[in-house]
């Protein structure tokens, strides 16, 4: 530990700032419940490492904890995540009393020399839940320490946590210093005076305080289940995150009813069809492991939805079968929904191969088995119903052996197709914004074109797009044809683009429309 006005070497370790890219299509958004963490708010982690740091390691019986250790362990760099829990769930707390205070606002009984900034201080554990319960503070007081100055060392025990360690701590920055821990916060009790510091010699030179934290969870233990209400906040959340382009939920469908489970999906494929720049990954419940039941499920959820939203969902069945160092040895296997391993599939291919490269017979990495296999008849009826299926193969191991999305249609059914429109939204919304109140002229059409041809230049030369010449993969106008001046007197400028993906050779329309209000409008034909 440096001091200020001493020689030596200071070393301060930081966590990285998080850099988010917009038009990345290789991060994976998870909406569901963990061990600990923010609640109802996207945070951004890097690798499974990053996970553990911000919402703690695995946690039995939440799939969402095992899906995200898939995701980062087969290829994925980043990830958005979103913790939903019960709105009944507390957050556990302790009352930490350093002293007494006479009229005057002196210490009684203080120890020697003391500064510290309140009296009573409330400690609260950084997150709702019952992970907190039995989490232990321990401060050690010294009036003289190293440099001649008071010093409180301080030591936090949670369960399950790492030990955190915060030494010679000034008194006064005790509350500002442990703004850094995992586990804990303190916070003065409000109405308190601020004590005086205690004079010369008087009262003990050293004192030990130690408190425990408790009341976390809800009572009996545990955390509050989440409901539908909270899983539709989640979403919503998760909406308003531009960098997210892989959707899953892993917990979905053991925390909610069939019925509230189908209103989350319905809003989850009703915000990816309309950014048009995501790709919800969704599981089977598990009592639609049978063939005829996952078809059956996937049947009634095409026929719910519309094929523009259908289109932005691909289904993967059946689940996994990973190592759970929670389950001993009695049970060191445990079955969990396939869309965090496959998301993190996906993302390592995108930033292998690109986005336009179908995620499929791509192998799987820490999984051992999948729940059930599949023979040639079953394989055929799922790919039929627009499944994705997961296969364990001899010599091949595991694999995706699928990459259709929910939909049936020619023009939607493929995830590569689906994901070369995603990259190419983003990168024209990144190029278009900018123009946005921009004084509509020809000037201003021709910028636009040049810009939005030059991103479609570079989707071609990485083989996203088919064709022999840049004009057989894409086509771009905004001119006077489709700007006509009863559209411009209304503040709107409209490019018509046409891209064919690299197989089939078919095309898909985008129409981007910037109005007079500064909002630009994606249209999809």
């Amino acid at each position: 530990m440096a001091y200020p006005g001493v020689p030596g070497l200071s070393v301060t370790l930081e966590e990285p700032p998080p850099e988010p890219a917009p038009l990345r299509t290789d991060v994976a958004g998870l909406i569901g419940r963990a061990r600990r963490g923010p609640v109802l708010r996207a945070e951004r982690v890097v690798g499974w490492a990053g996970f553990q740091l911000r919402f703690g390691g695995l946690e039995a019986g939440l799939d969402t904890t095992y899906a995200a250790r898939g995701y980062f362990d087969n290829g994925g760099d980043a990830a958005c995540v979103v913790r939903v829990t019960g709105a009944a769930t507390a957050t556990a707390s302790a009352e930490l009393v350093l002293g007494e205070l006479d009229p005057g606002g002196n210490w009684v009984g203080a120890p020697a020399g003391a500064d510290f900034a309140a009296a009573r201080y409330t400690v609260e554990a950084t997150s709702p839940g019952a992970w907190a319960n039995g989490t232990e503070l321990h401060l050690r007081y010294r009036s003289h320490g190293v440099t001649g100055e008071p010093e409180v060392d301080v030591r936090v025990t949670a369960p399950g946590e790492q030990i955190e360690r915060f030494t010679r701590v000034r008194p006064a920055a005790l509350a500002a210093t442990l703004a850094t821990s995992l586990s804990v916060r303190l916070r003065p009790i409000s109405g308190d005076r601020e004590p005086a510091a205690a004079a010369g010699a008087a009262g003990p030179r050293s004192r030990q305080w130690r408190v425990v934290l408790a009341d976390g969870g809800i009572p009996g233990g545990g955390d509050a289940p989440p409901t539908v209400v909270d899983y539709l906040a989640a979403v919503r959340v998760l909406q308003e995150d531009a960098e997210p382009a892989l959707l899953a939920a892993p917990d979905l469908h053991s925390d909610l009813t069939a019925a509230e489970a189908g209103e989350v999906l319905a809003l989850l494929l009703q915000t990816s069809a309309d950014a048009r720049d995501r790709l919800l990954l969704v599981d089977l419940p598990p009592d639609s492991a049978a063939t005829p039941s996952a078809v059956e499920w996937v049947d009634a959820l095409r026929a719910r939805h519309e094929p523009s939203r259908c289109r932005s969902a691909a289904v993967y069945h059946p689940r996994l079968r990973v190592p759970d160092p929670l389950g001993g040895r009695a049970r060191p296997l445990r079955d969990v929904p396939p869309s965090g391993h496959v998301a993190g599939v996906i993302s390592r291919l995108d930033r292998e191969r690109g986005a336009g490269y179908s995620p499929a017979n791509a192998a799987i990495y820490e999984a051992v088995d999948v729940s059930a296999g599949l023979g040639g008849p079953a394989q055929a009826s799922l790919t039929a119903a627009g499944i994705n299926v997961l296969r364990c193969s001899a010599g091949g191991g595991l694999e995706v052996w699928g990459a259709r999305t929910a939909d049936l249609d020619e023009g939607g059914r493929f995830v590569a197709h689906r994901r070369v429109l995603h990259l190419l939204v983003r990168a024209i919304c990144r190029v278009a914004q900018p123009l946005v109140f921009e004084t509509h002229d020809a000037g201003l059409r021709l910028t636009f074109t040049r810009s939005i041809t030059s991103v479609l230049l570079q989707s071609y030369n990485a083989g996203a797009l088919k064709g022999a010449r840049p004009e057989e993969a894409f086509r771009v106008q905004c001119d006077e044809a489709n700007n006509p001046p009863e559209q411009r007197d209304l503040g709107r400028l409209v490019c018509d683009i046409q891209v064919a993906p690299a197989a089939p050779m078919e095309f898909i329309s985008i129409r981007l429309a910037l109005s007079a209000g500064g909002l630009l409008e994606v249209v999809e034909a």
